[in-house]
């Protein structure tokens, strides 16, 4: 049901504080107004309130009004034919929504909700009615409008949501949490202009008698700055009710050292105000000594509704821009495909962007290239990567200890040792946001691994079939993450909004036979063997399974490259899926085939480009 409407002396003087927004909105919806008829129509709009998570339209439902958004934040939701629901927009302050069934005379065409506590005004059909019977023409500019929107130009259609206001909840008393929001608020200088804004500003700015609470200050802050950082109270307040309704995403910033168990300020947020009703994602930030290593970050996560964490060295300006990257949508991820030895090439491409400038805040991948990630995902340089990954591979074959052919024809005890030993940390407690894929043969459908022991993750992602035995995960048989998805770009894009530089390993043309027969396996033998035999390059049983695990995803990674922002493939046409030998050749090509491309890539969007320190304030801020 349509929320109640208000009129009358109080919500008029209220309409006065948003008159350039209703200006703006009249003129986009109803074209050239004589005077008059805009006085008439200003006149006529009454004032709706929706607190975060009232719903102001049901699809389906009849229309009787139109809304225009004065402050907060709105999200369309159409329920389609397969009865899944799709967001398609987040109208934002100046745009209109209603207006097509009011004059088409159908039902809602979907299901609008607040998403934080939002301010419109309200036309009825009468005064519709009596607006198009004064000036006809307003029919044919409505009528574009709707065309545009059906057509998905409209501009609200397209435009993603946004962030604009950011609520930072501590949940500790310490210095560490106290200089975090200050550092934050320097390094979100680079993308825009920024207000930081506690109880104490907050009630010197809003001004003496203001009957709305800090509404139409936050509705102000909104207007001029880019990021406006809502810093809540520590205990329970009017305040902290505010952020927590005006918040586009909600920060809690906690000191690792304390307990993880909810604080008396999350369990009022969340529960007696919230109510579970927010549309804001949550957050954690996670500040730990400088000398500390993250660990048991599960025990943090397990009580809370979490949709990211990061950790942050206390003082560390390189891991506190980083949340300021994922908090203006600018975080850049990296994706690794999976492809056997040819892998080291992400060993590569990995030196090669840390040399062009670019810092790599997430990183996933599938088989060999979840493996690669989880060097950059536990705060390793390239270095460091390429030495740890020589040490663990190049001196003997990970795939060396053959048994009985029945389940696989390697065991994998020489593996499970060498990842066991490398990487013995939870997923959770990874600097980097990581994830790795493998293929889930008893629901034919690929896992995405986020959470848990890290060396278990990639023992599924890298179990080859019939190669290596599948893992065994909640009674799932595990299989390599190529097979269903080898670049799996699309896990995350729906993790991340900023640009994503994808790796390929996929060869245009693997080599073919040598001879118009397959030898038999004596043959192949025998030319290894006995002296003065032309050794015989023949397709074994290893070798068409390597390369029949990247073909099966073909079609999955085709889809990644026009995800992707950046698509890397150096050309690893000389080398063998089992070539382990060649790592210090497969590395090269990978850092020399990437350096001009992520340089031409730069050129275009330099805003990539790492900028060493913090970025100086811009002329137009002011600090709280």
């Amino acid at each position: 049901m349509t929320p109640e409407r208000h009129s009358g002396n109080e919500d008029v003087q209220h309409l006065k504080g948003y008159a350039d927004i209703l200006e703006d909105a009249l003129a986009h919806f109803c074209g050239d107004l004589d005077e008059e008829a805009r006085q008439t129509l200003l006149a006529r709009i009454g004032v709706v309130r929706l607190r975060v998570g009232d719903t102001l339209y049901r699809q389906g439902e009849a229309g009787t009004s139109m809304h225009i958004v004065l402050s907060g934040r709105l999200q369309v939701r159409v329920t389609m034919t397969d009865g899944n629901e799709r967001v398609v927009a987040h109208p934002q302050p100046g745009e209109a929504v209603g207006e097509m069934a009011l004059f088409t005379g159908s039902g809602r065409a979907a299901t609008v909700v607040a998403i934080r506590d939002t301010t419109l005004g309200v036309l009825d059909r009468s005064d519709i009615d009596a607006l198009v019977a004064r000036q006809p023409g307003v029919l044919y500019n409505v009528a574009k409008m709707i065309i545009a929107r059906l057509t998905g130009t409209q501009r609200h259609v397209l435009r993603g949501r946004a962030t604009r206001t950011i609520m930072l909840v501590p949940l500790h008393h310490s210095d560490a949490i106290e200089r975090f929001t200050p550092q934050l608020r320097q390094a979100l200088l680079h993308f825009g202009s920024v207000l930081h804004l506690n109880s104490r500003s907050a009630a010197s700015r809003r001004g003496a008698g203001e009957d709305d609470e800090y509404g139409r200050l936050l509705d102000e802050c909104e207007r001029r700055y880019d990021f406006v950082l809502l810093e809540a109270d520590a205990a329970p307040s009017a305040w902290s009710r505010t952020c927590y309704g005006y918040a586009d995403r909600i920060v809690l910033v906690a000191d690792a050292v304390m307990g993880p168990a909810l604080t008396e300020l999350e369990q009022w947020l969340f529960g007696a105000v919230g109510a579970n009703r927010s549309y804001a994602e949550i957050e954690l930030v996670l500040i730990h000594p400088d000398s500390a290593q993250p660990e048991h970050t599960r025990d943090w996560l397990a009580p809370r509704q979490i949709k990211q964490h990061y950790h942050v060295r206390a003082g560390d300006g390189v891991s506190i821009a980083r949340v300021a990257r994922f908090l203006s949508n600018n975080a850049i991820a990296l994706v690794l495909a999976g492809g056997g030895a040819r892998g080291f090439a992400h060993l590569g491409v990995i030196r090669a962007l840390h040399e062009c400038g670019i810092t790599v805040d997430a990183v996933g991948g599938a088989s060999f290239g979840a493996l690669a990630a989880t060097g950059l995902a536990r705060g390793l340089d390239d270095q460091q990567i390429l030495e740890e990954q020589r040490l663990a591979f190049s001196r003997d074959d990970p795939l060396g200890d053959y048994t009985i052919p029945i389940v696989s024809l390697v065991r994998g005890e020489h593996l499970n040792r060498i990842l066991q030993s490398h990487l013995p940390m939870d997923i959770e407690d990874l600097w980097l946001p990581f994830f790795a894929v493998s293929s889930d043969l008893s629901a034919n459908h690929v896992r995405v691994h986020e959470r848990g022991p890290l060396w278990r993750a990639i023992r599924a992602s890298v179990s080859l079939p019939a190669i290596l035995p599948p893992t065994l995960e909640d009674g799932h048989l595990l299989i390599d993450g190529g097979i269903l998805n080898n670049l799996p770009v699309d896990v995350m894009r729906e993790k991340l909004r900023g640009p994503i530089i994808a790796v390929d390993l996929a060869v245009e043309k693997e080599h073919g036979a040598e001879h118009t027969v397959i030898p038999s396996g004596m043959e192949y033998i025998k030319s290894r063997l006995l002296p003065g035999r032309k050794s015989i390059e023949a397709p074994t049983v290893s070798r068409v399974i390597l390369q029949v695990t990247t073909l099966a995803s073909r079609k999955e990674v085709d889809s990644a490259r026009k995800l992707a922002d950046l698509y890397l493939n150096p050309p690893l046409g000389d080398y063998d899926f089992l070539d382990w030998g060649s790592m210090r050749d497969i590395v090269e090509v990978g850092y020399r085939y990437s350096v001009p491309q992520v340089r031409a890539w730069l050129r275009r969007y330099p805003q990539h480009q790492n900028r060493t320190g913090f970025a100086k304030a811009w002329r137009h801020n002011l600090v709280a």
